[in-house]
Order: structure tokens, then C-alpha cells, then sequence
């Protein structure tokens, strides 16, 4: 299957508040260039150019971000930035943006991608990912990559493996929503199950078949909205679109899902300890620590940070605001910066 037989759809349109005071809606994490300079998406874009011509590369975003997309991938025509008119979720922007490319190359097999994920080993994922491309093209299944685990986390949904269809691709037995500490560590020691990072493969046919049946109003809007005559038309078609994601909209009930394994050293750099985890610890200048250990510090100002007598945290100084967060806070981060947010 050569590259022009295959298609790219990236995902660039969420916002969050994980990443805070660095990510904001106005600049989600997505576009900022702490990752060796570059942004998620300038690496999101390069090693999907492995995969399919980037001729055949799509961006889905929202009109606040248009801009920053085409400014990051000058290589992008910047016909191929497809604007959702409103945030519906995934399973409206994926449909619409499906209808879309279909629109325009027929029945092609498509690949959908997170920006906003780190990959370690290029070279595998490229190999994982044109697996399950190479199946797709031939086969009604919807495919999804599922990530080897490597911890019982709770933050992720799971994947459980079912037989064997063709090497190395296997059927997809159900989709598990975060588990409990316990459950997860259960999953873990059977083998059978993999994180759901979010990443799909199908033939556009074969998923419009799957959506019709599925979310029938979800699969009519979404052409309605490919062949309206206008933006602002299309805008309207979009807005009675309703909210959902592509897992509880059409992967949960989709009646032929397979999985490929994937192991390239993935994440979802959803959370400061990811960060620190991607990018490594490396001191910034003017910054002294001086403490026990697991001191993180990220700055973008010039102001110097001393950090002295104190241990487990992430010090994250921005224009934006200052953050110290303790190693195991990370998941209160979000409702802190709602909380600050909805001050006067």
C-alpha cells in the first residue's frame, strides 16, 4: 500500500488545563515548543509524513487555532486545515472531517492522530501504524492502535484483545473506561489488554457503513456538512450536531473493531509528570536547586528560580502565572485553575 493510497487526519483542536500555566485555551499544548523547540504538532506531522504523502495530510481544528496551525506546518496546504465551527467533541469532528477527505479522494484509508502525543520510537510507530493501514484496506473492521501498558494507570480507557485476525492484528473484544487501581493491575496480569490512546485506522467506506448504523444522525450531518455550498451553511449543519466522543458515539458499538499492538514508547503528555518524562530534568538556566531530589523546573521568564531545602514538586514559572505542584497532586492541578478562572 503506497502512501498516496493512504490518508491523515490530526486532531488539533482541544484545549485543557492539565498543563497549566503553559497550556491555556488561547495556546493549548498541542502548539507550545518546549519538546527539543518544536511543538507536538510540528512532531505529530513529521512522523505521520512517514506514513502517508504529505499532500494526503489533514488538520482538524477550530478557527481560534486556523493560524497557529498553518504558521507550525508551512508545508500544509492551507486548504488541507478543515475548521470545525464549534466544539462538538470527537465524534462530530472526526465524521465531518471523514466527509470531507471523502469529498475530495473518494474512498481512501484514513489514519486519526492526536497532536498532542509524544512518540518515542518513530520507527516502530511507523511500522505499527502502516500494519494497520495495510489490514484496513482490505477489511470492513475499524482499527485502533492500542498501546502496550506500562503501569496500572487509571487515567487511561482500555482495549481488550480478542483472537487473533491476521498477524499482528487482533479482534477487539470491548472497550473498558478508566478502571479502578485494582482492576487495572488485574488487566495488566492477564496480557489481554492495552491502553486506548485515541488512534484509528479505516477505510472511509467501512467507517461511514459502521457510523450510519450506529449514529445515523451523526453520519447524515457530517455529509451534509462536506457538501454545504458555504461556511456559514456548513456552520449551521455543524451546530445541530450533538456532543459526543467517537468511542461512546461508534467504537463501543461498531459490530467489526480490531486492534494493533502498538509498543513506541508513547504518551500522552497529559500531565506534568509526563512533561518531565518526555523532555528529561535538565536544570534551565538561571535556576539553582538546591534540595533533596524530584525537583522539576520549566521557565519561560528571566526571572531566577531558587529552589532550597524542598523536594517533589514541579516549579513551572510563565508569563501566565506560577505554578508548584507536588509529584502527586497532579490530578487536582485542573479544578485549581477552574477555580481561578471563575474568580472576578
Amino acid at each position: 500500500m503506497s502512501q498516496l493510497d493512504r490518508a491523515v487526519l490530526i486532531l488539533a483542536g482541544g484545549a485543557g488545563t492539565r498543563l497549566w500555566p503553559l497550556s491555556t485555551d488561547a495556546n493549548p499544548k498541542q502548539f507550545l515548543p518546549i519538546f527539543g523547540g518544536r511543538s507536538l504538532l510540528e512532531h505529530a506531522f513529521d512522523r505521520l509524513a512517514n506514513i502517508a504523502d504529505p499532500s494526503r495530510i489533514f488538520v482538524s481544528t477550530n478557527d481560534a487555532y486556523r493560524e497557529s496551525v498553518i504558521r507550525l506546518l508551512p508545508s500544509l496546504p492551507p486548504e488541507h486545515v478543515l475548521v470545525e465551527p464549534a466544539r462538538r467533541n470527537t465524534a462530530p469532528a472526526i465524521a465531518a472531517c471523514c466527509a470531507e477527505i471523502e469529498r475530495r479522494l473518494g474512498d481512501v484509508v484514513v489514519g486519526i492522530f492526536p497532536s498532542d502525543h509524544a512518540i518515542a520510537n518513530v520507527s516502530e510507530f511507523t511500522h505499527v501504524v502502516s500494519a494497520a493501514y495495510d489490514f484496513a484496506s482490505g477489511s470492513d473492521h475499524l482499527v485502533t492502535i492500542g498501546l502496550e501498558p506500562t503501569e496500572p494507570n487509571t487515567g487511561f480507557g482500555y482495549l481488550e484483545l480478542g483472537e487473533p485476525i491476521a498477524s499482528p492484528v487482533h479482534r477487539l473484544l470491548r472497550f473498558v473506561e478508566k478502571p479502578t487501581r485494582e482492576r487495572a493491575e488485574e488487566f495488566l496480569a492477564t496480557g489481554r489488554y492495552l491502553w486506548n490512546g485515541g488512534m484509528f485506522v479505516w477505510r472511509l467506506g467501512a467507517f461511514f457503513e459502521a457510523l450510519s448504523a450506529a449514529a445515523p444522525e451523526i453520519a447524515s450531518l457530517a455529509r451534509e456538512f462536506a457538501a454545504a455550498p458555504s461556511r456559514d451553511e456548513a456552520a449551521t449543519v455543524f451546530s445541530r450536531m450533538p456532543s459526543i466522543s467517537i468511542d461512546y458515539a461508534l467504537m463501543e458499538k461498531a459490530p467489526r473493531v480490531a486492534t494493533v499492538r502498538g509498543e513506541f514508547g508513547w504518551s500522552d503528555v497529559g500531565s506534568w509528570a509526563a512533561v518531565a518524562q518526555v523532555i528529561g530534568d535538565a536544570t534551565p538556566k538561571r535556576t539553582v536547586v538546591d534540595s533533596s531530589s524530584n525537583v522539576f523546573v520549566l521557565t519561560e521568564t528571566e526571572r531566577t528560580v531558587a529552589v532550597v531545602g524542598a523536594s517533589d514538586l514541579f516549579i513551572i514559572d510563565s508569563p501566565n502565572g506560577l505554578l508548584v505542584l507536588g509529584r502527586e497532586s497532579g490530578e487536582r492541578l485542573s479544578a485549581v485553575v477552574k477555580a481561578m478562572d471563575a474568580k472576578p
